[in-house]
């Protein structure tokens, strides 16, 4: 990099450089994010978007929304990605409890859960793959397994 000589700092072209580096950088690690997650944005219907990486190579993507003065509640949608693998997805409601659809996946990214929460419990129809990939579907009313 070039330095002015005069002061110590960057010269406007070696700061214009650094800059477009920079931009290019962040560019790239958001189009890598969302590859990864394999949908374009994360909408928050509430709050803004947080990305942490929560180590073994398991990145969350989630909405965090301050509902009230010392009170952050984690809503609507998360996405769990483990090596560039999708293998969790859910949806949460205001409250941070469960509501909407839930997906998981293994590490090979097959689906091995698959179904609807209404108001933190499961309903209706759930797909339930085993380790064998052996499938067998669940009818669920208000969390508990029920006859279809």
């Amino acid at each position: 990099m070039h330095k002015n000589m005069t002061d110590g700092r960057l010269s406007k072209s070696a700061s214009s450089v650094r800059m477009r580096a920079t931009i290019i950088i962040v560019f790239s690690l958001l189009a890598c994010f969302t590859r990864l997650s394999g949908a374009a944005e994360l909408n928050c219907r509430q709050g803004s978007m947080v990305l942490t990486d929560l180590g073994d190579g398991v990145i969350m993507r989630t909405c965090m929304w301050e509902k009230a003065a010392n009170t952050t509640v984690r809503t609507g949608a998360l996405e769990l990605i483990k090596n560039g693998v999708l293998i969790l997805k859910l949806e949460t409601d205001l409250n941070g409890k469960l509501h909407g659809r839930f997906t998981s996946w293994n590490d090979a990214g097959e689906i091995t859960e698959n179904g609807n929460y209404i108001e933190g419990l499961k309903e209706g129809p759930w797909t339930v793959t085993n380790e064998n990939g052996d499938s067998e579907i669940l009818h669920y009313r208000a969390g508990i397994v029920v006859e279809p």
